[in-house]
């Protein structure tokens, strides 16, 4: 048997396997499920499931533990545009403890397994594996419910608006957290956090832990009904980063000193029409260039309420610039930071958010309590060629090609299904296609892209 034909089987065993524990779950889960606000303590059926919520029960109200596990199967036909395929089956378990001996005083620890089966071609190492290692330990002084302000000191998840900026990259298998010191000041209506972070650099079978002087400092506000039925999200980022590092932002460039503006505006319009937007501005130096780079995204969507299905339809666009004077000594090259940046362009996550033009539309319906679709159509472009095209994590996947003939880089279908299985279990499935385009039939072998996927996230 060919090793194509190998990977394509275990593949299609994997996948199946997952369907089928998805399904029997979801037919003991349905059987089972107590009445609506009853309580997994040990006198309803189902309650196995949950064990953690029984052993919670029986244990003082300071001390709490929960976590979540999740598989996921995905499928690559046409890595990095050839023809190679893989395929393989991913595991995540967390495992975590909270502590709060006073209402104004929590301990967490959160510890986290990441592993990659049956892969032919994709590494065992992040971010597909990273093997036993703590993924949050801080102390929390305050409430974020009550009274004006918190503070939160040491290891810790960090998620602002949209997450296209900054958030926990949780798609990914591995995810991503920070060492940092955050304060929080809220009251109903705003909330405006004050940090100072370095974001955590994963190692397979070794502590992980941040690299020194690669630091991220901020100010994110969020004022509720600040603009009519709408939140805006004004706030300023500074990076610095060593110049010595081989990190994606810095490309060897030298010693990075950035400082980016931002706004996020999201709310409802009338006719049942809704928006988002958020727009960036860079500026500081890479070595010896002057930074002048921005991003935009803007969205607009109508829910057709009364219809079958409800369905929203929406239309977006996305743009980061790149650097179109490879002799001049202006870098232009949008900085996406550390964004989650799984369906934000496209959902086989090929591209970052440097150097990129994009248009979407599509359509989310959502059947019963249970059920969500997503269907979409993406068209994709280089800003310019005279820049990379940079992959989601943000480094360069194919340098540089000045000659190409188009910018053009593809277009996708993407088609997406989740079922709501029971209280804390969730199941998905679904399958994306990105068709070459001329820039990438040029500059690559230009083999069209496909990702399956299947999933099941079990949180107990």
């Amino acid at each position: 048997m060919s090793m194509s034909r190998l990977v394509t089987t275990s593949g299609t065993r994997g996948l199946i396997s997952l369907l089928c524990v998805s399904g029997a779950i979801a037919q003991l889960a349905d059987s089972e499920e107590p009445a609506p606000g009853a309580l997994h303590d040990g006198s309803k059926s189902g309650t196995w499931l949950f064990p953690v919520e029984r052993l919670n029960l029986a244990l003082p109200r300071w001390l709490r533990f929960g976590g979540q596990f999740r598989s996921r199967f995905e499928g690559e036909d046409g890595v990095k545009y050839t023809t190679t395929n893989d395929a393989y089956l991913l595991t995540q378990f967390r495992f975590d403890v909270t502590i709060q001996p006073t209402q104004w005083l929590t301990f967490f620890g959160e510890t986290q397994d990441s592993r990659v089966f049956f892969n032919q071609h994709v590494p065992d190492a992040v971010p597909y594996q990273n093997t036993w290692d703590i993924r949050q330990a801080y102390v929390q002084i305050g409430s974020v419910k009550e009274g004006w302000a918190d503070v939160i000191v040491g290891r810790q998840v960090f998620a602002f608006g949209d997450e296209r900026v900054i958030g926990p990259s949780d798609w990914l298998n591995m995810g991503r957290t920070f060492d940092a010191a955050r304060l929080d000041l809220h009251q109903p209506g705003y909330k405006v956090s004050l940090f100072a972070s370095s974001v955590i650099i994963g190692v397979d079978g070794a502590m992980d832990h941040h690299l020194q002087s690669n630091n991220l400092y901020g100010v994110y506000g969020s004022f509720q009904n600040a603009i009519p039925k709408g939140t805006l999200e004004p706030y300023v980022l500074w990076r610095v980063a060593p110049g010595n590092a081989g990190l994606p932002e810095t490309a060897n460039l030298g010693h990075l000193n950035e400082v980016t503006l931002g706004v996020h505006a999201s709310g409802a319009l009338p006719a049942a029409f809704d928006y988002d937007i958020e727009m960036d501005r860079q500026t500081g130096s890479l070595g010896p260039d002057s930074i002048r780079a921005w991003a935009g995204y803007w969205n607009l969507g109508r829910t057709f309420r009364g219809v079958p299905l409800a369905p929203r339809i929406f239309i977006e666009s996305n743009y980061a610039s790149g650097s179109g004077n490879p002799s001049g000594h202006t870098w232009s090259t949008f900085d996406q930071i550390y964004p989650s940046s799984h369906d934000k362009l496209e959902f086989a996550d090929q591209f970052g958010r440097k150097n990129i033009q994009q248009i979407r539309a599509g359509m989310e319906q959502t059947i019963g309590k249970k059920w969500k679709f997503k269907q979409a159509y993406e068209n994709l472009w280089l800003a310019t060629t005279q820049d990379a095209l940079y992959a989601s994590s943000g480094a360069i996947s194919i340098p540089a090609n000045p000659t190409a003939p188009s910018r053009h880089l593809g277009q996708e279908i993407d088609l997406i299904g989740e079922y709501q299985v029971h209280k804390g279990i969730t199941a998905g499935f679904g399958y994306a296609r990105l068709f070459s385009g001329r820039y990438l039939r040029a500059v690559s072998p230009g083999k069209d892209y496909g990702y399956p996927f299947a999933y099941l996230t079990y949180g107990f």
